[in-house]
């Protein structure tokens, strides 16, 4: 269970977070929807220890990871499988090199790092690649691999950066079938922030809007899609109605 209570953090006079709270349960899949600059990233760069925040914490599982030490996050972060906006693979190595790279730095064998490799490939519907370099590969199978080194040491949970961004619709599609999947059979709980509402409502059991710094609103994919929250409701359709009030600040 994550549980994130009060979470600030700014960077020089940029207040990016200013009381984010969120709970997302064992199991559950969340999505953060929200506008670029809104402190998507940053919120979920606190959720894996990326960032420490200027006040606030962040629960995994009972344990508020912003007090540890670097050994103890270490160890906190293997809890965690992460699938990067660009998939942030090695260029200099093939692409079963980068699935199993967690497993080769722990000291496992290349042959059987590389059958697992194999195996997760397949998961993720790509077989017969892994001696090819990303060079030679599509954005759509970049986007895959980067999802079969995610989930390479089986974690408990999977966070997903912009999954769908850069890649065409029916790619994209695909990638969200393979997100709902992950989570049917490796039963992870899963945190994605996207500003992709097609995806928002396919992937998640619950959305979050993170607006100026907070999660302003939240709820079933049915009632962010037939909410009258006026914020909420400019982001999902793109159109303004006039200024929006949060507590006397006018957006």
């Amino acid at each position: 269970m994550i549980e994130i209570m009060d979470l600030h953090k700014s960077f020089g006079e940029n207040r990016v977070l200013q009381g984010v709270d969120l709970r997302v349960e064992r199991g559950q899949s969340v999505v953060i929807i929200g506008g670029s600059g809104s402190g998507k990233s940053v919120l979920l760069k606190h959720i894996i220890g990326l960032l420490i925040p200027d006040r606030g914490s962040v629960i995994i599982d009972g344990v508020d990871i912003t007090k540890l030490d670097r050994k103890h996050l270490y160890e906190m972060r293997r809890k965690f499988g992460m699938l990067f906006q660009g998939a942030a693979l090695f260029d200099s190595m093939s692409v079963w090199e980068n699935v199993s790279f967690v497993l080769l730095r722990s000291g496992m064998r290349a042959r059987e790092a590389k059958e697992i490799a194999v195996e997760d490939l397949r998961r993720v519907g790509l077989s017969g690649v892994e001696d090819m370099m990303p060079a030679d590969l599509s954005g759509g199978m970049r986007k895959r691999v980067g999802l079969a080194r995610a989930i390479v040491h089986k974690p408990e949970v999977l966070l997903y950066d912009e999954p769908t961004t850069g890649i065409d619709p029916i790619l994209a599609d695909a990638i969200n079938d393979l997100i709902v999947k992950m989570r049917e059979e490796l039963k992870v709980t899963s945190v994605a922030i996207t500003h992709d509402m097609h995806s928002a409502y396919k992937i998640a059991d619950r959305i979050a809007m993170l607006y100026q710094g907070r999660i302003v609103h939240e709820g079933t994919p049915e009632e962010i899609r037939n909410t009258e929250n006026e914020i909420v409701r400019q982001f999902i359709t793109g159109s303004a109605r006039g200024p929006i009030r949060i507590e006397g600040v006018t957006a």
